[in-house]
């Protein structure tokens, strides 16, 4: 056809254009364009009728061909058709063809559909639309046959429809004059009423905005009253002046009067209220509105029961916001919403689970308490009215199946049901639940949340259908039940977070979500939402995902993009990255905000400068803010400001308290701010947030008081402040405890009010105490003088200062009164946190000791032992002897009998409380308490019984190692590198205080048993007075402790040890009384000396440096001299510092002849202050063959009870084992039998495991370990290891070799931790290692450049010890002192010497090099080197400690 020769034109425009038809019809659309092109492009045949309609047909069909492959094409191709159906109507209109116009108009109409939603689309169009207008009112004037072109009603419509666009196209623009013009112009043209309708509201929309509305405008829809209630809204709307709003929306509302359309008009109510809050309106103006769409939704007879519910809980959650926190309407419709809620929940469930299936009933609610059978483990039937929940327990353990899911999303149930045919806007009902949990969380009321959770979980599963949106309320249900310490519930939702795949549900929303209903913003508010209950649980990294999800979906606005900053920023900080905090917070634009975005602003960037140390500067941003937020104070949004500005202004009081930043202001003047702050909190209903404040507020005036501020009136100050407080809690505990009435659970705000209580009594009984040990002072001057004197000293007391004379008098009665308040604050107790119970026992049995201190003055005691003794008729001579004065009368002697008696009493329940304190404080792991309670019993009964007395020292010194372990374990880990992916179960343990409870889900309790091994050796037991029993029988334990506050020394020794289930002949038992004092000391001197210690270890180990920078030999020098005298310096310091105590303990020490000082191992545990001081070194333990330290008695229990099960586990198979590992090297021997000594444990000699030299920088150590290898060949043949760079192994390869041996030689430069980092010891399972040596802390050139190119961590000592500790080693011993290599090498010859040849323990060879007995100048088999001798000598002078078990022996 393309080669033809056409001569009629006319005839080759028929052809192709037919052409083109037929390929339209066989659907090949490229045919068609091309036939269709060639037809348009066809020159020379005449203008004629026939020849236009031939041209309109061609381009129709090139429309079409066009139109039909721009499906997945781009927007030009779509023009094109477009155009080529316009031009269609160009033709048709010259060829007289109606119908072909009318036919492009419909197509087009049909293509720009899609179009016509945005603005962008409307004004691509725009241009042709008007074109195709003009065509269509042409078709209109003209005849056809005699008679004018009539249009269908489609037509019409379509008509109707291109005029709309263009209207909203100049509303779209704002080109309102010009939208009212072209509308009057419309309206002349369409015919139809229903068209013209279309149009003028149109007209009324650009009136209302130019201000030219007429009533007049509105008649025409007086018969069709939803739609003049839907342009009184749009009026409102479009509006500019606040009358006519107001006057739209009442119109609106009172338009709607059929009894059909009550929904709508309850639904324009709301928007009325919404704007008359918004506009400031009075509370009781907006409340009569409210109660009438209450009255209306209650008189509605259309049977949808759970519409009815829904609008009822909106209504009044909606009544309550507008009267605002803290008041009691606030409260009573706050109950009655929630009320709504559980209703509607509770009959969707019964609803759904009456329509299921009788086989899907068993499964129809999913619970963890769901009843099994015993011995088949079916799921035990239950009746449908025991499967809906009915306590708050069974509401935390509460999950939807998803077979009652389907029912409610698939099934059409009756009207009581949720669907979406009752909850007509679920995504609003959901906003409205939310808010109305935040609101119980507020008052107090967090019990009451989850049936309203149980509620949005339905929403959002099956109603709005978003699956993230669901993820994130069990995520609110998991963070709730962790706040009501609801263990067993929080377990199951957060194994179900922990299944719930959060990053995969998201892409893959993310990827479906421009394809759905939910749109991109909507998903980023979830993931926001996700991520900022995510950060309350401490769940980080899950946090973070959920942050970048959000970001993946967009930029989207302004705020948008400075949320996602601010969320970065918190999350930064919250992770502890300052400088990325900043980062974030400097992106953030100065431009206005939200007052709540400015105010959550100002909340992280002080946070962020109080964490930087920045703490001026944080509170003059906060008080910045303040002025902010004040001088926007009006009536929009009066009260959401006054809760950011009172939460503000409590931020910035107690950043002014806390850090001591006061300026300009004074004592008073700062007290004065917080008071203000804790009255705005109450008023805006934060109570316990004011509680927070007042505790705060309490402690500044006690500890920030002025020089002219006595004590005295500090404590009236801060007693009367935490009074009123209480009379607060009270009030706030009778309103929760009238609604909430189960008791088992543990509400926050409830706690932080009976905290509060507690702080109240806790002030009371210092300051009784105070005057309690002042009065018995008192008492016993006044009975060693005489009557003047003790008149003349009352009347001169008169003179004192008021304040003092206030506080005597308060104290006289404070002793009862605190202990019928704590006896009531014992009755409210029941279900809280073993914090304060335990806290609540402590401070209870403090008050029994006080009033039993009152009543027995030393004299006062003395003379009623006398009088029982008398009574009893013991030493009735001594009694007797004497002058007639000394006889007691009858009634004197009764009533010191009857004292004796009532002391007697307070001193047993004393005893009974801070027992009771302590044991709940050990289960809750609540160290602190516990600790303080010891060490309270010390006291208690350190006149009376000694031997208890040591049980509860020992039980102080445990739970203080305990949180000190606690914090090296912490520490450690939050230097790891951001790249270390920790377990949740270790992000838990890690963001918890030690000196608080660390109560977590059983999820993650049970994770850390079996992964980590730190959290066994945190635990405290609640019974110390066992571990003794299980130590052998040559252990002499000697304990060295300070309080908290260094003011005391405490010491004891520990009664002699039954010998337990020791391995080993035992030694023949020694009696050994226990023995404890108690000594006052001086802060400022153990400074000093630890300073002192601190200081010889940095000069020692700087001169190490220098010399092996410079390649000198260690040949004590000068200078090496010096250092050795300030050592023993040290330790005459320290044992003069410690002689007060030691000297006493002394007569307690058991006397050891020659063949007991092979045997007897003294054990010193010390606190951290002490171990860091040479003790092997005091002259009192010189004549003992082993000394050891450790840090607790539960500390060296814990060693020895897990060799002791890890011998119960493998002792049938180590030998097997031990004979395999021999058998696998030829030509080597065993070990021979060696004898274990009595009270030793062995460790297995064929199953050790040694490092040395690892980098090849130190040829001495390397020789030095080969040399005694081969020496000690018949002990070590079956040794594993690695000496020098050539056998080094991979990297973290060796970690393995470590863990898996039960001892362990490490030889080497530096210290371990520069080999190890200490995130990374701290993870090592050594567990199963017995035994570890650690020579090290030497340095060469080599060793010092890479630790300088690698920045290598240094620890000390007692922190590695530490940390080795964790990670489950039995013993440790390594250097006090830095060492040279030349040192190291001679240990290792004498450690050999003595643990293989000489068959010593480790605490026997540890002993044996700190006394200096290794004398030898060379062995017969020792390296040849230069100065060996030398380094000899100095290492009998060199320090060598020892922790844990002293008494493991290689055999």
């Amino acid at each position: 056809m393309e080669q033809c020769s056409w001569e009629e034109k006319d005839f080759e425009l028929q052809v192709w254009t037919c052409l083109g038809g037929l390929a339209a019809k066989q659907e090949d659309y490229s045919l068609s364009e091309k036939c269709c092109r060639t037809a348009i492009d066809v020159k020379g045949y005449k203008k004629t009728r026939r020849t236009s309609t031939l041209l309109a047909e061609a381009w129709y069909l090139l429309g079409s061909a066009l139109l039909a492959d721009s499906i997945t094409d781009s927007w030009p191709m779509l023009n094109t058709g477009l155009d080529a159906l316009l031009n269609c109507t160009r033709y048709g209109i010259e060829s007289h063809g109606h119908h072909l116009v009318i036919r492009a108009v419909r197509r087009f109409w049909n293509e720009v559909q899609p179009l016509l939603t945005s603005v962008d689309g409307r004004s691509s169009v725009s241009t042709q639309i008007t074109h195709l207008l003009k065509s269509i009112s042409s078709l209109r004037g003209r005849k056809l046959n005699g008679s004018e072109v009539s249009l269908e009603e489609s037509d019409l419509d379509t008509h109707a429809g291109f005029l709309a666009v263009l209207l909203q196209l100049q509303a779209d623009r704002g080109n309102w004059q010009q939208c009212l013009q072209e509308a009057d112009d419309a309206a002349k043209y369409l015919t139809k009423p229903s068209h013209r309708l279309i149009v003028h509201r149109y007209r009324i929309l650009a009136c209302a905005k130019l201000g030219k509305l007429l009533s007049m405008d509105f008649v025409k829809y007086i018969n069709d009253e939803k739609e003049l209630s839907a342009l009184w809204k749009m009026v409102a709307i479009a509006t500019s002046d606040k009358l006519w709003q107001f006057n739209a929306l009442q119109k609106a509302v009172s338009a709607l009067r059929a009894p059909t359309s009550c929904w709508l008009k309850v639904d324009y109510i709301f928007d009325l209220v919404d704007w008359l809050q918004a506009e400031g309106f009075p509370v009781n103006t907006i409340t009569q509105q409210l109660q009438w769409a209450i009255s209306i939704v209650i008189d509605v007879q259309d049977e949808t029961c759970s519409r009815q519910l829904d609008y009822l809980m909106r209504a009044n959650a909606l009544i309550a916001s507008v009267h605002g926190f803290g008041t009691d309407q606030h409260r009573q419709h706050l109950l009655l919403a929630v009320g709504f809620a559980t209703k509607l929940i509770k009959m969707s469930l019964k609803a759904a689970t009456m329509t299921a299936p009788e086989n899907m009933r068993v499964k129809a609610v999913k619970s963890t308490t769901v009843p099994h059978d015993s011995k088949s483990g079916a799921i035990l039937q239950k009746k449908i009215s025991e499967a809906i929940p009915s306590t708050t327990i069974e509401w935390a353990e509460f999950a939807i199946s998803d077979d009652v899911l389907d029912v409610l999303d698939n099934s059409v149930l009756e009207s009581s049901a949720i669907s979406l045919e009752t909850i007509l806007n679920p995504r609003l009902s959901f906003d409205v639940l939310s808010s109305l949990i935040d609101s119980l969380q507020d008052v107090g009321l967090t019990p009451l949340c989850f049936p309203l959770l149980t509620l949005q979980q339905v929403l959002a599963s099956r109603l709005i259908g978003l699956k993230p949106l669901s993820v994130f309320v069990s995520l609110k249900i998991l963070k709730i039940c962790q706040d009501l310490h609801l263990l067993k519930a929080a377990d199951y939702w957060s194994e179900y977070v922990k299944l719930a795949g959060l990053t995969a549900d998201t892409t893959a929303s993310i990827k479906v979500a421009a394809a759905t209903k939910h749109s991109l913003p909507e998903l980023q508010e979830v993931m926001l939402m996700q991520m900022d209950v995510l950060t309350e649980l401490n769940y980080y990294p899950m946090a973070r995902q959920c942050l970048e999800a959000a970001a993946s979906c967009g930029s989207g606005t302004t705020l948008m993009q400075e949320r996602l900053l601010l969320k970065r920023a918190r999350l930064a900080l919250l992770e502890g990255i300052i400088p990325d905090a900043f980062g974030y917070l400097n992106a953030i634009p100065k431009t206005k905000k939200s007052k709540k975005f400015f105010a959550e602003y100002i909340t992280v960037y002080a946070d962020t400068l109080l964490a930087a140390g920045e703490c001026s500067q944080a509170a003059r941003a906060i008080a910045d803010g303040i002025k902010a937020l004040v001088a926007k104070h009006s009536g929009m949004e009066a009260q959401q400001l006054d809760i950011l500005i009172a939460t503000l202004s409590a931020k910035h009081a107690c950043v002014i308290a806390q850090t001591a930043q006061h300026g300009d202001l004074t004592r008073t003047e700062i007290s004065s701010l917080l008071h203000e702050s804790t009255a705005r909190l109450v008023k805006v209903g934060h109570v316990s947030n004011a509680f927070d404040v007042t505790r705060i507020h309490a402690k500044y005036l006690l500890h920030y008081r002025s020089n002219e501020t006595s004590m005295h009136q500090a404590q009236l100050e801060a007693r009367c402040l935490l009074e009123a407080a209480c009379e607060v809690a009270d009030g706030f505990l009778q309103e929760v405890f009238s609604v909430v009435k189960s008791n088992d659970v543990q509400i926050p705000a409830v706690l932080k009010a009976m905290q509060i209580k507690l702080d109240h009594c806790s002030l009371s009984l210092e300051m009784l105490e105070m005057w309690t040990k002042n009065f018995v002072k008192q008492s016993v001057e006044k009975s060693k003088k005489d009557l003047v004197q003790v008149i003349l000293e009352e009347y001169t007391e008169r003179e004192k200062p008021e304040s003092v004379i206030e506080w005597n008098h308060l104290c006289r009665t404070l002793g009862d009164a605190t202990l019928c308040n704590l006896l009531n604050i014992e009755k409210q107790m029941k279900h809280c946190t073993p914090a304060l119970k335990s806290r609540l026992y402590l401070l209870l049995g403090k008050c029994k000791r006080l009033a039993y201190m009152k009543e027995t003055p030393q004299e006062e005691s003395s003379r009623a032992t006398r009088a029982v003794q008398y009574s009893t008729g013991s030493q009735s001579e001594d009694l007797d002897c004497g002058s007639n004065a000394h006889k007691v009368p009858s009634m004197e002697k009764f009533k010191m009998v009857k004292q004796f008696i009532i002391s007697q009493q307070l001193l047993i329940d004393a005893s009974n409380h801070l027992q009771e304190a302590c044991s709940i404080a050990l289960d809750g792991k609540c160290l602190e308490i516990a600790a303080i309670a010891a060490l309270d019993l010390f006291d208690l009964h350190y006149n009376y019984d000694e031997k208890l007395a040591g049980i509860y020292l020992a039980l102080y010194q445990s739970c203080q190692a305990s949180r000190v372990l606690y914090d090296t374990l912490q520490g450690s880990m939050k230097n790891a590198p951001t790249t270390t992916l920790l377990s949740t179960a270790m992000q838990v343990l890690l963001n918890t205080s030690s000196s608080g409870e660390r109560t977590m889900p059983k999820l993650y309790s049970d994770e850390l048993e079996q992964k980590h091994h730190a959290f066994r050796v945190l635990e405290v037991s609640s019974q110390p007075s066992l571990l003794l029993r299980d130590l052998p029988s040559n252990f002499t334990v000697i304990i060295l402790q300070h309080s908290a506050d260094r003011s005391y020394l405490y010491g004891g020794v520990l009664e002699k040890p039954s010998g337990g289930k020791a391995v080993g002949k035992q030694p023949a038992e020694t009696s050994t009384q226990p023995i404890m004092c108690k000594v006052e000391t001086d802060a400022k001197r153990l400074e000093a000396l630890l300073s002192h210690a601190r200081q010889l270890t940095e000069q020692l180990d700087k001169y190490l440096q220098q010399s092996a920078y410079h390649g000198q030999t260690f040949v004590m020098p000068d200078e090496i001299s010096s250092l050795l005298l300030e050592y023993n310096e040290l330790i005459n310091a320290t044992d003069t510092y410690l002689q007060p105590v030691i000297s006493r303990l002394s007569k307690a020490l058991p006397s050891v002849d020659a063949e007991q000082r092979e045997e007897e191992c003294v054990v010193l545990l010390a606190d951290g202050y002490l171990l860091e001081l040479p003790l092997e070194k005091l002259q009192a333990f010189d004549v003992y063959s082993s000394v050891s330290r450790d840090f607790s008695l539960q500390v060296l229990h814990h060693r020895l009870m897990s060799m002791r099960k890890d011998g119960r586990k493998g002792s049938g198979r180590s030998e097997s084992q031990n004979k395999k590992k021999v058998d696998k090297k030829a030509g080597t021997k065993s070990a021979p039998g060696r004898a274990v000594a009595a009270g030793c444990l062995p460790v297995p000699l064929a199953d050790v495991g040694y490092l040395a030299d690892m980098h090849a920088e130190c040829p001495t150590i390397a020789d030095a370990m080969r040399t005694t290898l081969n020496h000690y060949h018949q002990y070590t043949a079956n040794w594993e290891g690695f000496i020098g760079i050539a056998e080094r192994p991979a990297a973290g390869a060796w970690e393995a070799v470590l863990a898996d041996r039960k001892a362990f030689f490490y030889c080497g430069l530096e210290g371990l931790a520069a080999e190890v980092a200490p995130f990374k010891i701290t993870q090592l399972a050594l567990k199963e290692c017995l035994l570890m040596i650690l020579l090290d802390q030497g340095h060469t050139r080599e060793s010092l450049l890479r630790t300088s190119r690698s920045h290598a961590s240094s620890v000390d000592t007692v922190t590695l010890a530490r940390m080795l500790t964790i990670a489950g080693v039995g013993c440790v011993t390594l250097n006090y002192l830095p060492a040279s290599p030349a040192q190291n090498a001679t240990h290792i010859q004498a450690l050999m010497t003595e643990l293989l040849e000489n068959c010593r323990s480790a605490g026997q060879a540890t002993q044996q090099l700190n006394l200096g007995m290794l004398v030898p100048d060379q062995t017969p088999d020792s390296p040849g080197q230069q100065g060996s001798g030398t380094a000899y000598r100095a290492s009998a002078c060199a320090a060598f400690i020892c922790y844990g078990l002293p008494n493991l022996v290689l055999s």
